[in-house]
């Protein structure tokens, strides 16, 4: 029902929506609304492997958008206060604060948002959410091997893990968000 109620208003808002304020107040309530379905997927769904399909997608999708983000806004020819808008992109201003002393430069960001296994909305944390979800799909270890989705998921979550904030630059986080995109294909092909 939530999902049918969420398609009808987004149809709704499509046709009569007016740019300005009309429109900020229509995506909030677009927001809430898929904030609502989203809390009851994470707490109502059962654990089976529809759901597990469902979270490293969206952990993929995360993974994939913030790469861009950063190879965008961390990126040493990007203009000034880029870093302190992939940080609220990031939706990780005040975790910033928190564990940082210092205003907002390259290595704090990369390490909050590409690098933090704490962090919900780093790269590294949908890694580890993928990686974890890859041990309860069907033929993820068979007879002791990896399966190609495991192995793949498992190189990218190392490659990354070995990383430093000085050592994540604007090609390996474009590498990371061509990788997200094989996973997705990979995960595709191997169970839809």
């Amino acid at each position: 029902i939530s999902l049918t109620e969420l398609t009808q208003s987004a149809r709704q808002l499509g046709v009569d929506l007016q740019p300005g304020d009309q429109t900020t107040r229509a995506m909030g309530m677009l927001l809430r609304q898929l904030a609502g379905f989203s809390g009851l997927v994470r707490e109502n769904m059962y654990r089976f492997t529809g759901w597990r399909f469902l979270s490293m997608g969206r952990a993929i999708e995360r993974a994939a958008d913030m790469s861009t983000t950063l190879s965008h806004y961390a990126d040493a020819a990007a203009p000034e206060g880029s870093l302190e808008l992939a940080v609220e992109l990031g939706d990780s201003a005040m975790s910033h604060r928190r564990r940082y002393s210092v205003a907002t430069n390259r290595e704090t960001v990369i390490d909050l948002l590409a690098l933090d296994p704490m962090n919900p909305r780093s790269i590294m944390y949908q890694l580890d959410e993928i990686l974890e979800h890859t041990r309860f799909l069907p033929g993820g270890v068979s007879a002791g091997h990896m399966s190609p989705l495991s192995r793949e998921v498992l190189q990218l979550h190392t490659a990354l893990a070995i990383c430093t904030p000085e050592t994540v630059d604007t090609k390996m986080l474009q590498e990371m968000r061509t990788s997200m995109n094989k996973l997705s294909t990979i995960l595709s092909s191997a169970h839809l």
